[in-house]
């Protein structure tokens, strides 16, 4: 009596979920067969437009030519990327340098033309340095699009640079030098010009990158077909292009050149199959119960013999 329970209440499970992972995938199918995939982009390229607080600019993504406008589509994800470039407008003031002794002092020997009370010739090596300091405010991109606000800013930089300009001589006179025994010496002032710039703003490309719309923009794309947005903010920069990319999937007929989908004979096909299949598993394990329940032996449980 028990081993007829065991066997019966296994085969009552096994039949009742063989038609209920069959239903699952009728659920789950039909959504693929009448569904494919949408998705692709739209590039505004090689705009250089000067964008100022006085002069705001609007511009317009159109997709009216890759959005299947005359039948049902919905879009799940929109995102936009802008790239600009500083204007590179670097304001130059130039600050105090002044006149500094290095320290190092040169002694020659006396020339073949020089007096014999001479002993030579002794050069005091100055450095005199002018500063230029170079200026640029930062520049930010404000970009309105549907219902969302983005921003972007430019990288901030600062480096100095030192370039000689040259040297120029002058004599000091001659005077004993406590450097050479308080000889009689020639002494000359030689000083090296330095221009030291200094760079402290904002410079270089800069962008607004992989930003997602949100959905009342993404609602309008797929309405209308094209979505407005404007630009504007603090500073000088220039826009230089823009790229929207979009998805989702389309729900009527499906049209010629469609990839990524089985046609829908194949997959009713192929899920009639598995149900016929699994009707087939499961008489065949059905009958094959009875066979031992009238032979008095007993079905091992999940396969694994002895439990």
């Amino acid at each position: 009596m028990k081993q007829t329970l065991m066997t019966d209440g296994a085969g009552v499970k096994e039949k009742r979920y063989i038609p209920m992972g069959i239903s699952m995938l009728l659920m789950v199918c039909p959504d693929h067969l009448a569904a494919a995939g949408l998705s692709g982009k739209a590039r505004l390229d090689n705009q250089d437009i000067l964008i100022s607080p006085t002069a705001k600019y609007r511009g317009r993504f159109d997709l009216g030519s890759q959005l299947p406008l005359g039948d049902e589509f919905v879009l799940t994800d929109v995102t936009v990327s802008f790239k600009f470039l500083d204007d590179r407008e670097w304001v130059r003031t130039t600050g105090q340098g002044g006149l500094r002794d290095t320290g190092r002092i040169v002694r020659h020997p006396g020339g073949a033309l020089m007096s014999k009370s001479i002993a030579g010739q002794t050069d005091h090596y100055y450095e005199s340095k002018v500063i230029v300091r170079m200026r640029n405010e930062e520049e930010v991109a404000e970009l309105t699009i549907g219902r969302n606000k983005f921003y972007g800013a430019t990288m901030r930089r600062r480096e100095v640079s030192r370039e000689p300009q040259g040297q120029q001589a002058i004599i000091l006179g001659v005077y004993p030098d406590p450097g050479d025994d308080h000889r009689l010496r020639k002494h000359y002032r030689i000083t090296e010009t330095m221009l030291e710039t200094e760079l402290d703003g904002y410079d270089g490309p800069f962008e607004i990158r992989q930003r997602k719309l949100g959905l009342a923009a993404v609602q309008d794309l797929a309405r209308h077909g094209f979505l407005d947005f404007e630009l504007a903010g603090k500073g000088d920069y220039i826009f230089q292009d823009a790229t929207l990319w979009f998805q989702g999937y389309t729900t009527g007929e499906e049209k010629p050149g469609a990839e990524g989908r089985w046609p829908a004979p194949v997959l009713w096909l192929l899920l009639s199959g598995l149900s016929l299949a699994g009707l087939a598993w499961w008489k065949k394990d059905h009958i094959l119960a009875r066979k031992n329940r009238k032979s008095g032996q007993r079905r091992p449980r999940h396969g694994i013999p002895g439990l």
